[in-house]
């Protein structure tokens, strides 16, 4: 179905999702070209399993794409377009392209940080963020993860991490903790440090990646690890940006399910049920057209450093996901037993679709803080960071 994400989903709505026109939509067919290519020599089909192979090739996946391909760091409104195309082949390929949860220490990171980790980012390498705890979720005022000072200028940081993706992957990771004043702060963390100890749990979906508890004792943070700005800020201001992407993602596996199951009984008669299943299909092209140009607003806003920015990700990323699936789950019952097999993509989208209902924020808990917004005085997302040389320069204090 080489192009169908783009042909069949993409152009007819260019007008809206890039009203400015900035968007390369050439090297958007490029990336779709090249996907062809790169999983013809790394397969990722649904039939192979969760493991250390699967994950091996999806890293093969990205350095291609990301390193000779040159499917880096792209503005983020490309990005959203790159992450449905993506999504489209494989939930998997959610960070085949792109700087992802790396996008923090290219736009944040002291200029040692940024000079120590930027090439193998950029060259491919992987990124993971350590935020949720287990006694207070995703609620980062409840940090207990912590630093003491030192010797040599040096902290030391302690704490939990639970439900991690790319756990054994990662090459970096940005941990949100207390500082020892008890600022909360954001670092890059060495994914090599002896104080590091994984505990991997196996996801029901998106599976592709590691996924579980990152342990932290004693890990050695320089003040030049931590990112400029405070904290809070940052967190807001990323995933007002991430939230879209991951949800574009999310709706492209959706829309390859209705192309799959709209071909498949195109191929066939399906009289008596032919007038149920068209509403179904109906209804579904509307829902998942409309939460995908939901997304392209949510970037706009965020692009702009806009007050809704934040919100519109959170809601958008609630609404988009569980959009998609709901409309995979009904699409799947017109091809039948056929799309519930386990090696089947529709099954296996089915699982990835269920799993991001909880990745990158639960969606009660994002449509919760979308209500918020509506019902307190809202906060802005900072605008974006200029990287002038006297921001790359700036004392690490800021930070916290």
């Amino acid at each position: 179905m080489t192009g169908e994400a783009i042909g069949l989903w993409l152009n007819p709505l260019r007008g809206v999702l890039d009203p400015a026109g900035t968007v390369d939509w050439t090297r958007l067919d490029e990336l779709d070209a090249a996907l062809d290519d790169v999983l013809a020599a790394h397969p990722v089909s649904p039939d192979l399993p969760p493991g250390p192979e699967r994950s091996h090739r999806l890293r093969q996946v990205r350095r291609v794409l990301v390193a000779e391909g040159g499917f880096g760091d792209q503005p983020p409104l490309w990005q959203l377009l790159a992450q449905f195309v993506c999504g489209y082949r494989d939930i998997d390929l959610r960070d085949a392209t792109g700087l992802g949860h790396a996008r923090l220490i290219a736009r944040h990171g002291t200029a040692p940080t940024r000079a120590r980790w930027l090439p193998r980012l950029l060259a491919g390498e992987l990124a993971g963020v350590a935020i949720t705890e287990p006694h207070g979720g995703t609620r980062v005022t409840e940090t207990r993860t912590h630093a003491v000072a030192g010797t040599d200028g040096w902290w030391l940081l302690s704490g939990r991490k639970c439900w991690i993706s790319r756990l054994t992957e990662a090459l970096v990771f940005v941990v949100f903790f207390r500082d020892p004043h008890g600022r909360l702060a954001v670092a890059a963390v060495d994914a090599t440090d002896p104080g590091l100890r994984r505990t991997p749990v196996l996801p029901s979906g998106l599976a592709g990646w590691s996924w579980g508890v990152l342990d932290l004792h004693q890990v050695r943070v320089h003040p030049d690890d931590v990112l400029i700005g405070d904290a809070m800020a940052l967190l807001r201001e990323h995933f007002a940006v991430y939230r879209p992407w991951v949800t574009a993602t999310a709706i492209g596996g959706a829309s390859a399910v209705f192309d799959t199951v709209t071909t498949a009984l195109a191929a066939r008669d399906i009289d008596r049920t032919r007038d149920n299943a068209l509403i179904t299909i109906g209804r579904a092209h509307a829902q998942l057209a409309t939460a995908l140009m939901g997304c392209a607003v949510a970037e706009h806003l965020a692009e702009q450093g806009h007050h809704a920015a934040e919100t519109w990700g959170a809601a958008t990323k609630a609404h988009g996901v569980d959009t998609a699936h709901a409309a995979a789950a009904e699409l799947a019952l017109l091809v039948g037993a056929a799309g519930f097999r386990h090696d089947s993509p529709i099954a296996k989208t089915r699982r990835d679709l269920a799993g991001l209902l909880f990745a990158d924020g639960i969606h009660d808990s994002l449509y919760r803080s979308a209500g918020r917004h509506h019902t307190t005085t809202p906060v802005a997302v900072p605008a974006p960071r200029q990287d002038t040389p006297e921001v790359q320069t700036a004392p690490v204090e800021a930070a916290g």
